[in-house]
């Protein structure tokens, strides 16, 4: 009996032992080619091989699913062991979640159509445009809010505000530049319909995990992603995707700290 009562103990003391970082992610992404997006029925893209590689080395298989951005930052803002990926870093948002990355490169910048006669000297100057184009929740529609712009033409994808310029329904399209060809090949048009007129910041994209997510599985992503920096992996995946671009070499963790 005294054995039996050991074993019992021992199995009660494992159980509540598991490890946190046991729990499975739920992982999101959304439609923003070619950094991430769904072909034939199945996602894929610069920032979807990322992560892939990075579950093929820690032998993880969550899938990724591919979700309206603003969907998938209400979920990340409510529910622990989440991933969310590519967001902008920006310090509001490492006020909410633990990034780690860089995974991208590049600038959000205004942009209209070719023969379009307005110019952009400064962030005052954009708020005399009659609209400008931005898809919800996305960092280009929280910054120019905290800049006081009222001119804002909210969409759910950035495709939307996409055609809603070369519709002429509003100025200006604001969006980054690692996405701007991709999104207007799908809407129809070539890359030069549209000129950028200014340069908004600096966009360096990351992997986000949301709070109350295991320290040790956010420490293995971030050891991984480095690891893919070192060998070349990371380099390799980039040059696919954006073989004008110059990737990111670096890797860092940032925000987190929610007390």
């Amino acid at each position: 009996m005294k054995r039996l009562i050991a074993i019992l103990c021992s199995l009660a003391l494992i159980s509540f032992s598991v490890p946190v970082f046991a729990q499975p992610l739920t992982i999101y992404s959304e439609e923003w080619a070619p950094i991430s997006f769904t072909s034939d029925h199945q996602p894929t893209g610069l920032a979807v091989e990322i992560v892939q590689e990075i579950q093929k080395r820690i032998n993880t298989q969550e899938p990724i699913q591919i979700v309206p951005w603003a969907r998938g930052w209400t979920i990340m803002t409510k529910q622990p062991n989440t991933v969310l990926f590519a967001m902008t870093k920006t310090v509001d948002r490492e006020k909410l979640f633990t990034l780690v990355g860089p995974i991208a490169a590049g600038t959000v910048n205004f942009y209209t159509l070719q023969n379009s006669q307005i110019t952009i000297s400064s962030l005052e100057d954009a708020k005399h445009a009659k609209a400008i184009g931005v898809y919800r929740e996305s960092v280009e529609e929280q910054t120019l809010k905290e800049h006081g712009f009222e001119n804002i033409a909210t969409t759910s994808t950035p495709l939307f505000s996409a055609k809603q310029l070369l519709k002429q329904r509003i100025d200006i399209w604001c969006n980054t530049n690692l996405t701007t060809t991709s999104i207007l090949r799908e809407a129809g048009a070539p890359p030069d319909a549209v000129k950028s007129i200014f340069t908004l910041s600096d966009n360096l994209l990351y992997i986000a995990f949301s709070k109350g997510t295991s320290e040790e599985v956010i420490e293995q992503w971030q050891t991984t992603l480095d690891a893919m920096k070192q060998d070349g992996t990371f380099a390799s995946i980039y040059q696919k995707w954006l073989p004008n671009e110059n990737p990111p070499m670096w890797t860092e963790r940032l925000g987190g700290n929610f007390q």
